[in-house]
């Protein structure tokens, strides 16, 4: 079976689609931390919004390297400080954000305190199976490149 790396890139964020409460890990100081987030997927980016009194936001300040999973798809990127939640250059993504998480986007968006954090992916990960063998796919969005291994 060939694998053409947009196509793959394209069923992965479908299956994720528009909007997910995904698990973030982040990690500093050899402490690492898992937690639910509200995230939107926008031009093959990861968007969420934190306060800057959080966990996650100290982890990412020291250590921007965070990983994502649904299900059997794992993501690894960079997460970067793009600004507070209303600073005009954030407009379009916080408009997605409303729409797809209108109470959180209520409760928190208009505090001084929050921030929304952006992923680049730079390797994603998938399981799947092929006539009942497990194999693993990998993108590596840098060079966008895609490799199919078995796991057996």
């Amino acid at each position: 079976m060939d694998f053409d790396y947009n196509a793959e890139l394209d069923k992965i964020y479908s299956q994720i689609g528009e909007s997910k409460e995904l698990p973030l890990a982040t990690s500093s100081n050899n402490l690492p931390t898992v937690r639910i987030v509200s995230c939107i997927v926008y031009d093959n980016k990861i968007y969420f919004q934190t306060g800057t009194d959080l966990l996650k936001y100290e982890q990412i300040c020291e250590n921007n390297n965070v990983g994502l999973c649904f299900f059997n798809i794992q993501i690894l990127g960079i997460a970067n400080i793009i600004g507070k939640t209303n600073d005009k250059e954030n407009l379009k993504i916080m408009e997605i954000y409303k729409k797809c998480f209108p109470n959180s986007f209520e409760t928190y968006s208009h505090h001084d305190k929050e921030v929304l954090i952006e992923i680049i992916p730079k390797k994603i990960i998938k399981w799947d199976y092929e006539n009942g063998k497990p194999y693993r796919i990998f993108l590596n969005m840098e060079n966008k490149a895609i490799k199919k291994e078995m796991y057996f």
